[in-house]
């Protein structure tokens, strides 16, 4: 039987096809390299880094005291407020003075001069140490100190502030 000319031709275009298709392919995966040994090839040495990376924390390395921490949560109904608990404690209003020239003395009513006095904000339970030095009028605060000493337990604009302190 005789094919007709279309199918014939479609032979052709198919068999043209793949042969130009499989000789490149043929070509770029032999196994012939004869051109590709003789490319000079160069060879990278380095050395092993000083440090690993893998075990370098950029925050440092954290103490055993990090782990070791017991967790308490504080009790219902807000936040924990300061409360005198012995009869040494003495609850009082706190300000500053600028004419107070070292940082770490103050004024405490009552309390003996030359001994630390350790002074608690009630409001937000901050507190800091100073040293009784001074001897103020009876109109003075219970609580007097260095400006910068009072900011580390309260905002100066709130001043006076309720206190406790103790010595």
């Amino acid at each position: 039987m005789i094919d007709s000319q279309g199918n014939q031709g479609r032979r052709i275009a198919l068999a043209a096809a793949i042969t130009v298709i499989a000789i490149p392919l043929a070509l770029l995966f032999s196994g012939n390299d004869e051109s590709e040994t003789n490319t000079p090839q160069a060879t990278i040495t380095s050395e092993a880094p000083t440090t690993t990376r893998a075990t370098e924390d950029p925050l440092g390395d954290p103490g055993l005291a990090q782990f070791n921490r017991t967790v308490t949560t504080p009790p219902t109904g807000g936040a924990v407020i300061a409360v005198p608990d012995s009869n040494s404690a003495f609850r009082g209003t706190a300000s500053f003075d600028y004419t107070i020239e070292a940082n770490d003395l103050c004024f405490a009513r009552g309390a003996p001069l030359g001994l630390f006095v350790t002074i608690v904000n009630l409001d937000n339970s901050r507190s800091t140490t100073c040293i009784a030095a001074f001897t103020l009028d009876e109109n003075a605060a219970d609580i007097v100190m260095h400006p910068d000493r009072f900011a580390a337990i309260g905002d100066p604009t709130d001043a006076p502030i309720t206190v406790e302190y103790r010595w």
